[in-house]
């Protein structure tokens, strides 16, 4: 685990962030580590964030499919 990801669930835990806000903790963390990892090129986290994005609408799309259900 990076040492940014490990601070963001650090964070979590000792300032009690409500559900809501654990998501973007730790994918700002992941996104910090992505940058520093690749240079400081911000298109490698952009692009994280795309595959986020989309895993999230084809997860949605495939849990409301009946033929799933």
């Amino acid at each position: 685990m990076s040492p940014s990801v490990r601070r963001a669930l650090q964070a979590i835990k000792r300032y009690g962030t409500r559900p809501e806000q654990i998501d973007y903790a730790i994918l700002s963390a992941i996104n910090v580590t992505l940058c520093i990892a690749s240079g400081g090129n911000d298109r490698v986290a952009e692009g994280f964030n795309g595959d986020v994005a989309s895993s999230g609408r084809d997860f949605r799309r495939l849990r409301q499919s009946p033929a799933l259900a």
